[in-house]
């Protein structure tokens, strides 16, 4: 998919709290050098990884950046690195913006987790500066070969029965005559280029986050499911029945709790270990059920929030989208698409394919989960209080995908911190208005449920 332009970049940016004994305006060089021993060790922990300041306004700043890196491409990777690093330091501020952006072959959407967690231990811990550094400050790897994460089909077997392997492959290859469903994205067709994502991002109060998250829990749903909920009432709002009857969603699901290390691989920690171990799960939102919820959309459902009847629709989306997840975690590997990808003989041919094909996906979300911001004082902090690291907040970010759903959210939090949701999608695929006025519904109404 990068080859053919189809996708560029995910990033994970962390907002780190400075130790009180560097919040002084002098300590910058010694900032540099504690960040930069960090990130080395980081890297060397993590093979995959192996083969800037003052700002009137640091939130824009930091979104032009991102925004920027998700569409930024990486030449020449069988020499250089599929990823980058970012420091935003505002002078005269306890604050340090970390942005560590790849390309999504490297790794998935939970590896820039995993690397933001591998930085905080890292820099609560005393580390030796010199090592692996020289005086240009290029890092130097080790001469062994590095231990790189072996693939899926290496952990875990990947059964999968004919019955289910005729039913895809017919989903796949069928002629178009027969491709036709309700519930595609026709309102989005696909466009190869121009390439240009449109990314918006808001914040959620951990006073809100907390009751949103309890009413959640009443209504036996997660976050996860209330957000497929938000953004099919949204976008039933926003577009017209004939051009969208119906609507089909995703959700991926990480893969790394069904894997464990092998005799081949005894090192191996899958919770820890940057790679692709990703698949999805579909959601099939029929007309039925868009036409109920367009039904009870009032005329100013976006300003004035949502009727108690609405709500009731959404809380059963929300559950439902739970159950399918549910579900999926139970089959776990069994029949799973990732078990079918050892039958593509071409990729490049598969995903060129794809492209003239109608576009299956309205959105997906992908949710990081939470990132504990605080360190543990008894086992990684290596020195006093006053010398601790914090992560203040989290940000996840995905490029748009030309031949995956059109728009995308990404979600994360820290612990007893604000949520950060992003919205990604293709510049050309619809108007910028419609992507900006999902992200206000959203917005508006997790308000709203957590009021």
């Amino acid at each position: 998919m990068y080859v053919l332009y189809q996708y560029r970049g995910t990033s994970v940016s962390c907002r780190f709290v400075l130790p009180q004994n560097l919040a002084g305006p002098d300590s910058r060089l010694k900032i540099v050098s504690i960040v930069q021993t960090a990130i080395v060790h980081t890297v060397l922990q993590n093979p995959v990884l192996q083969f800037l300041d003052r700002s009137v306004d640091f939130e824009n700043v930091l979104q032009e950046i991102t925004v920027s890196q998700l569409d930024a491409t990486y030449p020449e990777l069988e020499k250089r690195p599929g990823w980058k690093i970012f420091v935003l330091h505002q002078l005269e501020t306890d604050i340090l913006e970390i942005l560590f952006t790849w390309s999504h072959p490297h790794a998935d959407g939970m590896s820039g987790k995993i690397f933001m967690e591998c930085l905080f231990q890292n820099l609560n811990t005393k580390q030796n500066d010199d090592l692996h550094q020289d005086m240009d400050n290029v890092l130097r790897l080790p001469e062994s070969t590095p231990r790189l994460p072996p693939p899926i089909e290496d952990l875990t077997k990947l059964p999968v029965e004919p019955r289910f392997a005729l039913k895809s492959l017919w989903e796949e290859y069928r002629p178009q005559i027969f491709s036709r469903s309700l519930s595609q994205a026709n309102w989005a067709p696909i466009h190869m280029s121009p390439y240009k994502t449109q990314f918006r991002l808001f914040t959620v109060d951990n006073t809100t986050l907390a009751k949103v998250l309890a009413a959640c829990r009443e209504q036996n749903t997660t976050l996860t499911g209330l957000l497929h909920g938000l953004i099919l009432v949204s976008l039933a709002t926003h577009l017209q029945e004939n051009s969208a009857p119906a609507f089909e969603s995703t959700t991926p699901i990480n893969l790394r709790r069904f894997l464990s290390s092998t005799t081949r691989y005894p090192w191996i920690q899958p919770k820890r270990t940057m790679g692709n171990y990703v698949t999805i799960t579909d959601h099939v939102f029929g007309t039925e059920l868009v036409k109920r919820i367009r039904s009870k959309i009032l005329p100013k459902t976006t300003d004035i929030g949502l009727p108690a009847n609405l709500m009731d629709e959404i809380w059963s989306t929300a559950f439902n989208v739970r159950k399918d997840i549910q579900n999926k975690l139970e089959i776990g590997v069994k029949n799973d698409i990732v078990g079918l990808m050892r039958f593509v003989g071409d990729w490049l041919v598969q995903m060129s394919d794809m492209a003239r094909k109608p576009r299956q996906h309205s959105w997906y979300v992908s949710n990081l989960g939470v990132l504990d911001g605080n360190p543990n004082m008894n086992e990684e902090l290596s020195s006093g209080k006053d010398e601790a690291w914090f992560i203040r907040r989290a940000q996840f970010a995905i490029s748009a995908e030309t031949t995956s759903a059109a728009l995308v959210v990404s979600l994360m939090t820290v612990a007893d911190g604000q949520l950060c949701v992003g919205g990604s999608w293709q510049d050309c695929i619809f108007d910028v208005n419609l992507g900006e006025s999902v992200m206000g519904d959203l917005k508006n109404w997790l308000v709203q449920i957590g009021t």
